[in-house]
């Protein structure tokens, strides 16, 4: 009501001047419109802020592999060799530019190696709390398959260390023998790798070697080569999500 006593208002003020008339008209019946469709911009840069806020969950995966590890530079690698041990853990990319990203996450490594002791041979086994931090370059797609190659450091922290069995205690020659005391707790490494994704599974072949001495007294630091399956937990939501 209040616009139809506008409207005859103006054709009453404005019989002289029609076109200004109908330019005011014009003006009172677009301004709905134009704040409708305002309205709908907002609302959409809203709903594309909100996929950008949570575009990083569709890079997350889980990761499970197996891995043959041993100690390198070690004043007496003839008494080493290597042992096979496993890998769980999480693991994400965050896009930084074009086909850069950055890989992080967190992983439980065990590196176990064998200690030959006269007739004997004994196992060392470590586990570690890993943070591999790393940039992951993406490569020309072949076919179905998503290939990246990754390069970074790691940090880790040894969470445990046992033996399968005790050393002799007597020990004439004095020999060198590890001993858990003896252990760095931490360690800091470098890390090269190659995946192959396809759909929601991922494909990975990484090594590591690491820069801090195993044992205080021993100059041998650890390596190991992984083996991983991974698997992206919230890709499938992002293709329906795509698919609407």
């Amino acid at each position: 009501m209040t616009s139809g006593y506008f409207l005859l208002g103006l054709v009453i003020v404005n019989k002289k001047s029609p076109h200004i008339l109908l330019l005011l008209i014009a003006t009172v019946i677009c301004l709905p419109l134009i704040a409708q469709e305002k309205q709908a911009d907002t609302l959409t840069f809203i709903h594309i802020k909100k996929n950008k806020v949570s575009f990083f969950l569709y890079d997350t995966y889980v990761n499970v592999g197996v891995n043959t590890a041993g100690i390198y530079y070690s004043n007496h690698f003839r008494k080493l060799n290597q042992r096979g041990g496993y890998i769980l853990g999480i693991e994400q990319y965050l896009p930084l530019k074009d086909k850069i990203f950055l890989s992080t996450g967190f992983n439980l490594n065990q590196r176990n190696f064998l200690v030959k002791e006269q007739i004997k041979e004994l196992e060392i086994n470590n586990l570690y709390l890993d943070l591999p931090i790393s940039a992951a370059f993406e490569l020309p797609a072949m076919r179905n398959l998503d290939l990246r190659i990754y390069l970074g450091t790691t940090l880790s922290m040894r969470l445990k260390s046992s033996l399968t069995d005790d050393f002799d205690q007597a020990n004439p020659l004095n020999e060198f023998r590890y001993k858990l005391q003896d252990l760095h707790q931490g360690d800091i490494g470098w890390h090269f790798g190659f995946s192959a994704e396809y759909k929601d599974v991922l494909f990975r072949l990484r090594s590591y070697s690491g820069f801090i001495k195993y044992d205080k007294k021993d100059q041998g630091m650890l390596h190991s080569l992984n083996i991983e399956i991974g698997y992206f937990l919230f890709r499938n939501l992002k293709n329906k999500m795509n698919a609407k």
